[in-house]
């Protein structure tokens, strides 16, 4: 990822652009009102470092429980997320945009005594490299230990086989002795046990080792699978992802009982964005100015939150004359 520190103005932000995301086949949005937070999606934001946890599971079954009538539109797990994202609750996803001003104003609008970042970014490599799959979506789906390991050992025959092994322990020898599967399912107490690792076999065809003996498969780790960031242009089921342009990049990791039991990557690694991610200095003094370029140019609370309560606001705003006491 590379860092830039730019004047405060558009005009200097965009001719930044012009050098440094020359290349980018596609070019993402995200203001973050303080340069020193990172690319961390709100439902992470929990332990002892921010003073709260949360059961990602209940919130999601308990929004889907109250709202049955957008099921007719949102249909996939991931168009539940935007909703929920668009109302505030916590979720695994972060907000993106296609356009740069809308991504200004959120770096400008908050926090005006620090210095806020405009973070660039290219989709492209790994919209082609990372997919929605199971093991992205049932983090959200189960919500203990033994829920998640019970519907790898039972529920995902597509991937995993006996031969399979998790914690480096076969997936038959799971299933068929007790002692060893009440590590995982846990008794009366639930399960303590961590995910450190899941290999799979790899089948090969028409391949020998160096003896020229044929090699049927190799074995991969996938752990890492499970703390992928998937990038994906949700359709635009709501008017505030209209007009803000909207795009997301959903993160792989999951909380249990408020601690990490499957490792969330950070974005800002080289192994992920590389040179596809920029993030540009602003500077606390040069938000008002900015916030005032970006009102001529039409961009404002009211043009982005198009939602009545926010219309509401602007034309009390416009209309009201304050009076001294």
């Amino acid at each position: 990822m590379k860092e830039i520190i730019t004047d405060g103005t558009i005009s200097s932000i965009t001719s930044n652009l012009n050098d440094a995301a020359n290349n980018f086949k596609a070019t993402w949005f995200r203001g973050q009102p303080n340069y020193t937070h990172k690319l961390l999606p709100s439902i992470f934001r929990q332990r002892n470092d921010f003073g709260i946890s949360f059961n990602e599971k209940k919130m999601f079954d308990e929004f889907k429980r109250r709202y049955p009538d957008q099921s007719s539109n949102h249909k996939t797990t991931y168009e539940w997320l935007t909703l929920m994202q668009h109302y505030g609750l916590p979720t695994r996803l972060l907000d993106w945009s296609s356009n740069l001003l809308v991504g200004l104003y959120f770096c400008c609008i908050s926090d005006e005594e620090v210095d806020g970042a405009l973070y660039v970014f290219d989709p492209t490599y790994m919209e082609r490299d990372y997919q929605f799959n199971e093991l992205l979506e049932m983090q959200i789906q189960e919500k203990t230990r033994a829920d998640f390991f019970r519907r790898l050992v039972y529920r995902v025959p597509d991937l995993l086989n006996d031969e399979s092994r998790i914690n480096n322990i076969r997936v038959g020898d799971i299933k068929e002795d007790i002692m060893i599967s009440k590590e995982f399912f846990g008794l009366s107490t639930g399960s303590k046990a961590n995910f450190n690792s899941l290999t799979i076999q790899q089948k090969l065809v028409n391949t020998n080792d160096h003896n020229g003996n044929p090699l049927p498969y190799v074995e991969q780790d996938i752990l890492r699978a499970f703390s992928n960031i998937v990038p994906f242009r949700a359709p635009h089921l709501n008017p505030r992802i209209r007009q803000q342009h909207g795009l997301f990049t959903f993160h792989g990791g999951m909380f249990i009982d408020g601690e990490e039991f499957i490792k969330v990557e950070d974005m800002e690694q080289d192994h992920y964005a590389g040179d596809s991610l920029l993030k540009i200095k602003i500077l606390a003094k040069d938000k008002p100015t900015l916030l005032k370029e970006l009102e001529y140019v039409g961009i404002r609370e009211a043009t982005l939150f198009p939602e009545m309560e926010y219309q509401a606001k602007e034309i009390r705003h416009q209309f009201s004359t304050q009076h001294g006491l």
